[in-house]
This record gives C-alpha cells, structure tokens and sequence, in this order.
C-alpha cells in the first residue's frame, strides 16, 4: 500500500510531458501556419516568367558572356598589334633620320662635286628627256597612219629607226610611209633644238633649258646589213644617212641651204651632221632577215657640250655668247 501514491505520481508526470509536448507541437504548427499565411498573401503571380523565357535569359546570358569574352581576347590581341606597330614606328623613325643623315651626306658631297661634272650630269639628263620626247612624238604619228615594219626606240644617246619598212636590202632612200615619218620628226626637232643650240633661230630660256646645257651635235647615221662589199655598204649607209637628213633637214626656202643648219654649235659649226657607218656596228644577227632588217636602220645621235674648263660653264644666257667667242677663239689659234 505505501507504493501505489509514487506510481500515480510517475504517470501524472509522464501525462504532464505529453501534453506540454503536444502544447508545443500545436504552437509550431500554428506559427508555421501563419508564416505560410503570410507568404501566400505575399505572393504574385505577375513576378514570376514561364520557363522557357527563363531559358532563353539564360542562353542570352550565356552568349553575352561568351561575347564578352571574346571582345576581351580581340582586346588582347589589338593591344599587342598596336605594341607591334609602335615597335615598327619607332624602327621606321630610326630609319628615317639614317636616311636623311645619308642625304645630308650626299648633298655635302654634292655641293663639293666637281662643278663640271654637276653640268656633264645635267647634260645627260637633258639629253634623255629630248630624245624620249621625240621618240614618244614619232610613235604617236606611227599610230595615226597605221605604219608597220617601222620601230623606233631610243638607245642611249641615240633615237633609232629601224625595221622592214625602212629600207630594202641593197635601197639608199627612203619611200613611202618612212619617208613622212622621218620628215615629221624634222618638225619635231626644229621645236627642240632652238633651245640647245645658239645661231639665228636660237631660242635659249631657263624655263625650256634651267640647266643651260648645250647641244654639239645631232648626227644622222645610216648603216647596213653585211650584204654586199664593206666599200658598197659605207656609200649605201652614207646615202641613207643623207636621204634621212635631206627629210629632217629639208630645203623649205629653195635657197640650196636647209633651215635646220640655223641650229649652230658654241664653235659656231651646224648643229645637224651627217655620218655614215656601213656594216661596223651592228645591233643584231646578219645570218637571219629579221637581223638584217634591223641593222639596216637611222641612229639620230645626240652629242652634248662638255666645258673644256669650269670658266666655260654657262650660269646665265648671257654666258654663252662670251663661251662661245671664248672657245672660238681657241680653236683658231689651234
């Protein structure tokens, strides 16, 4: 009997645990319920995007990301191009100030150059441009009266003509369509010569002539294949150089004396020469007749003033007529 009030008292206990337990537990759930009230009265459905919307943000992410990346590497890459070019400026700049330390070099050297050597040079270029005006002239006449089988080049100092229409084998005078050529290239070198050249139809300014050069000579060579005796061949090129030269030369006056003898040299002599070379100086094969052809040809031949002396070098138009008398005078006391 003195156990039984402690049983009691254990199950009461055991009673009480349950419900504070079960207190609990309904006061967990109620306060869950009330989160999950409140949650759901926040709710809207207007904020939320279906799926694949959500999607496509994402790949749109993605592909903005990519790009980024690939605009950072192209970033790269224009940064070490522009490193490269700033590298490769700054060697050209080197380059530059080589190039103009040389140029200084030579212009000193220039300015120290022999003051005959300096004309002798501006002679040649002179010479070069008269000849590749005339030659660019009788070309274009060539084309304007469709002429075949007649070339014409310049070689050096020297217009040349050349081909099957200019002479036959064994022909000393010029016919036909060659003869009106040559003809015209004596209206183009009466324009030219005036000048270059001193006597009554001089012309000489500085703004056709800033160099002051002069002309000595144009000499009109004939030559001629090897058929034929070496005696034959020089009379044959010696007509041919004339036949040429009465065209570019002719007698326009009727006064037996052609007007292109008014070109004068300082020595006071003709400008215009005549020459002929038969065979000697070749400029292709004789064995086949295209060879030939072209060794039977005219060479309009430039030959320049070279001063015997720096005090015989023209600085002013006024120069040369005191040159003139000077190197006159020389040659009669020779």
């Amino acid at each position: 009997m003195l156990r039984h009030p402690r049983k009691i008292s254990q199950e009461e206990e055991a009673e009480s645990v349950f419900v504070s337990m079960t207190d609990m537990t309904v006061g967990f759930l109620f306060i869950m319920i009330l989160l999950l009230a409140f949650f759901a009265s926040q709710y809207d459905d207007t904020e939320t995007v279906p799926r694949p919307v959500y999607n496509s943000a994402l790949d749109e992410r993605d592909a903005a990301l990519a790009e980024v990346e690939r605009l950072k590497q192209q970033l790269e890459d224009l940064q070490d191009r522009i490193a490269e070019l700033e590298r490769l400026n700054t060697r050209k700049d080197a380059r530059i100030a080589e190039l103009e330390k040389k140029l200084a070099e030579l212009q000193d050297r220039l300015k120290a150059k022999d003051p005959i050597e300096l004309y002798n040079a501006q002679s040649a270029r002179t010479r070069r441009t008269i000849i590749e005006a005339l030659a660019r002239a009788v070309k274009k006449d060539i084309d304007e009266e469709q002429i075949a089988g007649l070339d014409v080049s310049t070689q050096g100092d020297a217009l040349r003509f050349q081909g099957t229409g200019l002479f036959a084998s064994g022909q000393g005078t010029l016919s036909g369509a060659s003869l009106r050529i040559i003809r015209q290239l004596g209206q183009h070198l009466s324009r030219e010569l005036p000048c270059y050249s001193i006597g009554p139809r001089s012309d000489i300014r500085l703004d056709c002539n800033p160099g002051l050069v002069l002309i000595e000579t144009v000499q009109v060579e004939g030559h001629t294949d090897s058929d034929g005796s070496e005696t034959t061949n020089l009379q044959l090129s010696s007509q041919r150089a004339l036949s040429a030269f009465a065209q570019i030369a002719p007698d326009t006056n009727g006064t037996g004396t052609p007007s292109m003898l008014d070109f004068r040299n300082l020595l006071d002599q003709p400008v215009m020469a005549v020459a002929g070379y038969g065979e000697m100086r070749p400029i292709a094969d004789n064995g086949t007749v295209r060879g030939k052809a072209a060794n039977r040809r005219i060479d309009l031949r430039f030959i320049m003033y070279v001063p015997p002396g720096k005090d015989l070098i023209p600085n002013t138009v006024s120069d040369i007529s005191r040159i003139s008398a000077a190197l006159q005078a020389r040659e009669a006391e020779q």
